[in-house]
């Protein structure tokens, strides 16, 4: 080989290198932007997905049982938010003033039977803060709402137009693969596809399914404001594994300014309600959908959403089916051969 063949090699090498740390970096300066068009994707999965049947029960064409599944959507959101909306924003209002009331009991409770000033010896003494500006503090409300409110919008609007013409998009996506390698490539998205629809209906069981049971359990228990924690309970849900855990915590904060054994009835409660979801409910919502390891749930959770907060966290486990998928599918069906059912060598 010859010196200028050498280095033209090394060239090409350090080229190829470098194109893909570009690739990663910029990846990477638009990670939310891409989590937001992911959740667009699951959004837009949901609205086909409850379309579809209108579809096939009617002479409307697939954009048109969209369009009605969203009108159904909104009268459903303005009925709902006219029954239910103003009882429920006071009962959240209510709730945050019994934990803020609750944490106050928990400190005292602990000066008054550990010793006056534990918990400052424990996380470190209270510094006292300067008093923020009103204008500032209004300012970075305002911002931090308008951000959210964009997201949302950004997220709503991504959905719907996927949802309208998911062959477009499809067919893009086609298009980039060489022709030998088109074909596998619609199995595998058909795949994803059913794999996030199926993920998607059973997080939605499970959401209804927990929520309505641990609002109805804290009500028998005569917890206040049962219903309302069973809607953060059910909305929770959507995180597996953390989800539920985290939601046990304002139930038995408020269920402790009652009485300290009511709280203890609480947390057993919750205990055995996550119980039955993680051995009864979850495996039979599991039969038709991506059974993911818990340890892979959990992980995946915690990563993402160190790397990117609560959005990564969102979309954490849908994310991960995703990969999970796309292992099963390209390395080790497509690379290893093997038979994703019986674990045997293809022939």
């Amino acid at each position: 080989m010859s010196t200028g063949e050498y280095f033209r090699r090394i060239l090409l090498a350090v080229g190829v290198i470098a194109l893909f740390i570009t690739l990663l970096l910029f990846v990477w300066t638009i990670a939310d932007v891409l989590l937001l068009v992911f959740l667009g994707i699951l959004l837009a999965i949901a609205l086909r997905t409850l379309a579809q049947p209108i579809a096939r029960r009617t002479s409307l064409s697939p954009r048109w049982a969209v369009l009605v599944v969203m009108l159904g959507i909104v009268v459903l959101l303005v009925v709902g938010g006219w029954l239910f909306v103003p009882e429920l924003l006071q009962q959240t209002e209510e709730l945050f003033e019994q934990i803020d009331a609750a944490i106050d009991q928990v400190e005292a409770f602990i000066n008054r039977d550990w010793g006056e000033g534990l918990p400052g010896r424990i996380f470190g003494e209270e510094q006292t803060l300067p008093s923020p500006n009103l204008f500032t503090g209004l300012t970075g409300t305002f911002a931090d709402t308008l951000g959210i409110l964009t997201n949302v919008l950004f997220v709503l609007f991504i959905g719907l137009f996927i949802a309208f013409d998911p062959e477009l998009y499809r067919r893009g996506i086609v298009s980039l693969i060489p022709r030998e390698g088109r074909r596998r490539t619609h199995e595998v998205l058909d795949n994803l596809v059913a794999g996030l629809r199926a993920w998607l209906l059973g997080r939605v069981i499970s959401m209804v399914a927990i929520g309505t049971v641990t609002g109805l359990g804290l009500m028998l228990l005569g917890v206040p404001l049962a219903p309302a924690l069973g809607v953060i309970t059910g909305l929770l849900e959507f995180i597996p594994i953390v989800g539920p855990i985290l939601s046990a915590g304002p139930a038995i904060l408020i269920a402790f300014t009652q009485d300290l054994m009511l709280a203890v009835y609480v947390a057993v409660f919750y205990l055995v309600a996550q119980q039955l979801e993680g051995n009864v409910l979850t495996p039979i919502v599991q039969q038709k959908t991506v059974s993911l390891p818990p340890a892979l749930t959990l992980t995946a959770v915690l990563v993402m959403g160190f790397l990117f907060g609560p959005l990564g966290v969102l979309v954490a486990t849908p994310l991960a089916a995703v990969i999970f998928i796309l292992v099963k599918l390209l390395y080790v069906e497509d690379m290893l051969g093997a038979n994703s059912k019986d674990g045997r060598q293809k022939s």
